[in-house]
């Protein structure tokens, strides 16, 4: 079983597969080259996370940062591909519940170098906050 934070980013990369504009083109890596033939394509990743004591039963709250960055090659209009992504991917990382608190804490832009494209990104910046036992850290308590 994986750390609790890598089981978020695993099921929320899982909720991005579906959008069509992407087509399932999604990755739960910073190591995944991206190539023009792989645009558009979502990378989503764990940023820093803050672990503190919860309560007296010992439980801790995980607050994780989280980047959802889709990325687009096109030659007009890149502003409306990008946000039509993110319109597109929003809905669905919020979908289902889970035993996680997701928040979007904001949203960036920017034109990106990747491998040997220039492409554009925008980034959804996300903050879940879940429970774990210290003892269990690959356990999401409910």
């Amino acid at each position: 079983m994986a750390l609790a934070a890598a089981q978020v980013i695993d099921a929320l990369a899982a909720r991005l597969v579906p959008l069509a504009a992407t087509g399932g083109r999604v990755y739960a890596s910073r190591a995944w080259p991206l190539d023009e033939a792989s645009l558009p394509a979502w990378r989503i990743t764990a940023a820093d996370e803050l672990i503190e004591r919860a309560d007296l039963s010992g439980a801790h709250r995980h607050t994780l940062e989280i980047e959802a960055v889709a990325f687009a090659r096109v030659t007009a209009d890149l502003d409306d591909t990008l946000h039509a992504l993110a319109a597109g991917g929003l809905p669905l990382l919020f979908a289902a519940p889970v035993p996680y608190d997701l928040t979007t804490t904001g949203i960036s832009r920017a034109i990106t170098q990747q491998g040997e494209a220039a492409v554009g990104a925008i980034t959804l910046r996300l903050q879940a906050t879940y429970f774990t036992n210290p003892a269990s850290p690959e356990t999401l308590l409910s």
